[in-house]
């Protein structure tokens, strides 16, 4: 089984998170969120990475000149600016030592700010996606440390000019503090060792999940997928045409049956939905018994190989250059991002290569009673109506498409498909 996608522990405990240059995530908190001149509290910074190589990050941490009242702030920390090396695919947590000391005054909501610079390694491969990834089966830390940290209720608000900010409160009172000064210091949340006794659970339940999907019925996936490409494009910022739609629809369905098997260079036991389904069936078995659940649920992977599997079929079948498998891998990853709500979703991402492969296997998948060429005729009336809107900027987009089209109609006349069936 691959390492397609590590887990998301950073969103296991995290309300939002900050994306930085594609390859690490990152979220900022304090605790304990209140505290007294002289009693140290800790700014808590969670990172992960989502690439496999080590990331070399350098951090600051800083407090403005005063608070929000306008009084002079000062909060001592040993190490204001620090540099990290991340492991490849690692979450961990970085705690940082402040103390409030005179002549800080008692306040409210006094901001602290961090900033994150990345330096990126030339070469790496993608573990985890922009939106995330799945949640975690296994964590390093206990149930009860997990509480304890999703209460320090991690944020990712950005503040001037691209630092993160916490706040916190200090009380009235000075409580001298009486131990040594504590250090910096960086806490592992979960390595890719963990990741061995995750993938040796899911690995076991393969040959149950390959009967699964081998026995998926296709007209029910076909009608949940339509549904629910319809909802997540909408919810995405760009509501489809009921013929963009079904043709997505085609090209997933093809992706979830057996295309994967079918077209050169890919299987569906190394695409990342059969993976997730082997995940699913480890660590929650009672989502298979629910089939619009469980499909919503690979949804994303699914979504990541359909792309990837497009692109592949629309550069055989046209014969353009749509770059390599690495280039192919990451517009997956940004369309699976655009449709979760974390990255823009563009109408290129729509026709290239979604609706395009779809009218490749226009034949091979359809919905019960479905005329194809209907269904062309409802893609010609969105194209339309897209071109209209899109401009110039497109127009090598549209050009595949058409061609596309016109490929797609002489091989319904060559079957002698009738239009009015």
């Amino acid at each position: 089984m691959s390492e397609a996608f590590y887990p998301d522990i950073l969103g296991q405990l995290a309300e939002e998170r900050l994306t930085v240059d594609d390859v690490l995530h990152c979220a900022f908190g304090v605790f304990p969120g209140a505290t007294t001149i002289g009693q140290p509290f800790e700014g808590l910074l969670l990172l992960q990475s989502l690439i496999d190589q080590p990331l070399g990050l350098q951090l600051s941490f800083r407090t403005p000149p005063v608070d929000p009242a306008g009084n002079l702030l000062n909060v001592f920390t040993p190490k204001p600016r620090l540099a990290l090396t991340l492991p490849g695919g690692e979450c961990g947590l970085l705690h940082i030592p402040l103390t409030p000391e005179l002549p800080t005054q008692a306040g409210s909501d006094i901001p602290l700010l961090s900033r994150v610079q990345v330096q990126k390694p030339e070469r790496f491969r993608a573990v985890r996606p922009l939106s995330g990834g799945p949640p975690p089966s296994i964590l390093a830390i206990s149930p009860f440390r997990i509480t304890v940290l999703r209460d320090v209720g991690f944020l990712a608000r950005v503040e001037n000019g691209g630092h993160l900010c916490a706040t916190f409160d200090v009380l009235p009172g000075h409580v001298p503090f009486q131990g040594s000064i504590p250090a910096p210091r960086y806490e592992t949340l979960w390595a890719t060792a963990d990741l061995a006794r995750q993938q040796e659970q899911a690995r076991a339940m393969a040959p149950e999940a390959l009967r699964y999907a081998k026995l998926m019925n296709r007209r029910i996936l076909y009608e949940i997928l339509l549904s629910h490409t319809q909802e997540v494009f909408g919810e995405a910022g760009l509501p489809l045409h009921p013929g963009e739609a079904i043709f997505i629809t085609k090209l997933l369905t093809y992706a979830m049956a057996d295309g994967l098997d079918l077209e050169s260079g890919f299987a569906l036991i190394e695409s990342r939905w059969f993976e997730r389904l082997c995940w699913l069936m480890a660590y929650n078995p009672p989502i298979v018994e629910d089939q619009e659940r469980l499909i919503k649920a690979l949804y994303p992977d699914a979504l990541h190989d359909a792309v990837r599997l497009g692109l592949h079929m629309v550069a055989v079948t046209t014969r353009a250059d749509l770059g390599d498998m690495d280039e192919q891998a990451r517009y997956a990853s940004n369309i699976v991002a655009a449709i979760q709500g974390h990255a823009p979703l563009s109408l290129e991402h729509v026709y290239l290569p979604l609706v395009m492969a779809g009218i490749i296997v226009i034949v091979q998948i359809t919905a019960q009673g479905e005329n194809p060429w209907h269904s062309l005729d409802q893609l010609q009336e969105a194209r339309s109506g897209r071109i209209s809107l899109a401009g110039a900027t497109l127009r090598d987009i549209f050009d595949l498409l058409d061609h596309l089209i016109a490929r797609s109609e002489r091989l319904l006349n060559d079957m002698r498909i009738m239009r009015d069936n």
